[in-house]
């Protein structure tokens, strides 16, 4: 499938493609979609400077994916089902730059999604005007992603007791603007937060809705605004904060039957390695930092800065991968289950959990026990992958699940996998199911 993801005033005469989105602005008739609607304009006015080239370009690369993987249904193009040949197309300003790191780009495009990914750049790439309105100041030390979920909190919490002074970055998504404005209050932060959306949208009757790259756009906002930092002007490296514990990162399939379902691979080690190369060839001085890719959720919760600050707000968090779609959490799917460990980890009882709105399964008064949890996929899987753990060890659970030829820092790797599944383990014992 090939598709163009061009500003509008860029011709596609003598492209070969099968779709067409609009960057950085709306479609106008004939056009398949867009996506980056109304970035720009937000983007200056929450900082107040415009951010450098390399830096829109890669905004640009990570839009134009976004916009691809939602265009290409996966059942209707894969052989597999699940794999897709996508060839895409995007204007950037510095098309040789791109070239020259088109073999990087690809791999960890292809990991990331799990597609074959072909790429070509066109020149015209969008850089933008500075704002009209300039700021005289932009003193924050780093750059840290901010989703509204539990892990991202406690690395505001510890980066704020550290004397950092962050700057947060939002993928705004429904149900978690409000969580995300009220975390950065509460260290202190509320004026320093950039809260963007891709808004990719397509006109097809059938969009892929995997959204595997979804979080690339996370990134590349934050990539934005690092540039526009007072250390960034003066020739400084500028952190940006990935907060993830290291078993979710590592999604390592619970059972071989699991293993190309994994959801997201956007903090798995050997994607920001990928991305921080490409970051490394574009010239920008962007360091992606995961502090906790060698912790567990539960250990993560443990040793936060300010236990009275997270045992207030953890429970108003987001963890569930469908809390978008419910407004809450279901209980039963992975996240849930690595979230509920963790306070049991940090709490001592399950009872310490007082996640609200409550989960959805067990409902209230309900039992763990119940078919509707107990015999939940995900559920069961973690039940496997325990087994598996217990009676033939841990090399036999991950398996060639992270390789030291392309994971960094394999073997601490591996030590987080098992505890964050010991973690699991507890749970299932306080919760009668072991």
């Amino acid at each position: 499938m090939r598709v163009a993801v061009l500003p509008n005033r860029v011709g596609s005469a003598g492209l070969r493609v099968n779709a067409r989105l609009a960057l950085f602005e709306g479609a106008p008739a004939g056009l398949d979609g867009s996506v980056g609607t109304g970035l720009i304009r937000e983007t200056h006015k929450a900082l107040g400077r415009s951010p450098v080239a390399a830096a829109w370009d890669l905004a640009a690369v990570a839009l134009a994916v976004i916009g691809a993987d939602r265009y290409v249904n996966r059942a209707a193009v894969s052989e597999d089902g699940w794999t897709r040949q996508i060839e895409l197309t995007v204007s950037v300003t510095d098309p040789a730059r791109w070239m020259a790191m088109l073999p990087t780009v690809r791999d960890t495009l292809g990991f990331l999604t799990g597609d074959v990914w072909s790429l070509a750049f066109l020149p015209d790439g969008v850089q933008p005007r500075p704002p009209a309105h300039t700021v005289g100041n932009r003193p924050e030390t780093c750059v840290s992603l901010l989703s509204g979920g539990l892990d991202s909190l406690i690395g505001a919490i510890d980066l704020a007791a550290s004397g950092e002074r962050p700057i947060f970055v939002s993928n705004r998504v429904k149900g978690d603007c409000r969580k995300q404005a009220d975390f950065a209050e509460a260290v202190g932060a509320r004026q320093h937060v950039l809260s963007l959306n891709h808004n990719a949208r397509v006109r097809h009757t059938a969009p892929e809705i995997s959204q595997r790259p979804r979080s690339l756009a996370f990134l590349a906002f934050g990539v934005l605004a690092a540039t526009t930092l007072d250390r960034y002007l003066a020739g400084e490296v500028v952190d940006l904060v990935v907060p993830e514990n290291g078993f979710i990162s590592l999604n390592v399939p619970l059972t071989h039957l699991r293993s190309g379902s994994l959801s997201t691979r956007t903090t798995h080690p050997r994607f920001l390695a990928g991305l921080q190369a490409v970051i490394d060839g574009l010239g920008l001085r962007v360091r992606l930092v995961n502090p906790y890719r060698h912790k567990t959720k539960g250990e993560m919760m443990l040793e936060c800065s300010d236990q009275a600050l997270i045992s207030r707000l953890a429970p108003s968090s987001m963890s569930c991968g469908r809390g978008g779609r419910i407004n809450g959490h279901c209980g039963q799917c992975l996240p849930c289950l690595v979230r509920r460990s963790a306070f049991l980890r940090h709490g001592g009882t399950l009872a310490a959990d007082t996640t609200m709105p409550p989960y959805r399964h067990p409902g209230l008064g309900g039992a763990f026990t119940a078919l509707a949890f107990s015999r939940y996929d995900d559920v069961m899987q973690c039940l496997g992958a325990i087994d598996t753990l217990d009676r033939r060890g841990a090399r036999r659970w991950i398996g060639s699940a992270i390789p030291a030829s392309t994971v960094p820092e394999a073997e601490a790797c591996r030590q987080v996998a098992i505890r964050g599944l010991l973690e699991i383990k507890a749970f299932m014992l306080a919760a009668g199911l072991l």
